[in-house]
């Protein structure tokens, strides 16, 4: 099992939406959040994405697709 660490920028109509949600039902990943700041008009979080790497490759498409900027990081720490 691998993990991704990534953080999702949300636009204005998105933040609404439960991608997140679907993301979990549709994809056999978990997510684990670690930070996130959701407002009116933008959203981001961060998280990681727990699974096999097609699964991931998936869920990310997905929320691209869905208007989602995906961004990965790299050799981050998440400090709490």
């Amino acid at each position: 099992m691998n993990s991704m660490k990534l953080k999702l920028i949300y636009p204005e109509e998105k933040i609404k939406e439960p991608l997140l949600s679907k993301v979990c039902k549709n994809f056999n990943i978990d997510i684990n959040i670690r930070k996130a700041n959701v407002q009116e008009k933008i959203g981001w979080l961060e998280l990681e994405f727990i699974g096999n790497d097609e699964e991931i490759e998936k869920a990310i498409n997905f929320l691209v697709e869905n208007g989602v900027e995906v961004q990965p990081i790299e050799g981050q720490v998440f400090i709490e």
